[in-house]
């Protein structure tokens, strides 16, 4: 198993580093890890690939007034979020993605998901 982290500036610290390398020696990726820091990947990041999209649909469906109610509305659907759509997009759609990914090359692959 290897440890991968966000690439955040502060992330990449010397001592940051150091931690890592004891922790998960040779097995962390990241900038200045032993893995080169992959590509951006959306189709892989369920925050992308399932809750924007899902918030879009259901906050929007009425129409916020105003920013305050904009954030009200956000906070009151991840509120409700069922364990159940959590482990789907987190755990059963990423594998099938990972799948997809691996099956692409690594490649952009969304567009082949069925």
């Amino acid at each position: 198993m290897f440890f991968h982290h966000d690439g955040a500036p502060a992330h990449n610290a010397i001592t940051v580093r150091r931690y890592l390398n004891q922790i998960f020696p040779n097995r962390w990726i990241g900038t200045y890890g032993v893995g080169p820091w992959t590509a951006r990947s959306p189709d892989l990041t369920p925050l992308d690939f399932f809750l924007w999209g899902y918030l879009k649909t259901v906050v929007y469906a009425d129409p916020p007034v105003n920013l305050h109610d904009l954030k009200n509305k956000i906070q009151a659907e991840c509120n409700i979020l069922s364990e159940n759509q959590i482990n789907a997009a987190t755990s059963t759609e990423f594998l099938r993605r990972l799948e997809s990914c691996l099956e692409h090359n690594g490649r952009n692959f969304e567009q082949f998901i069925r």
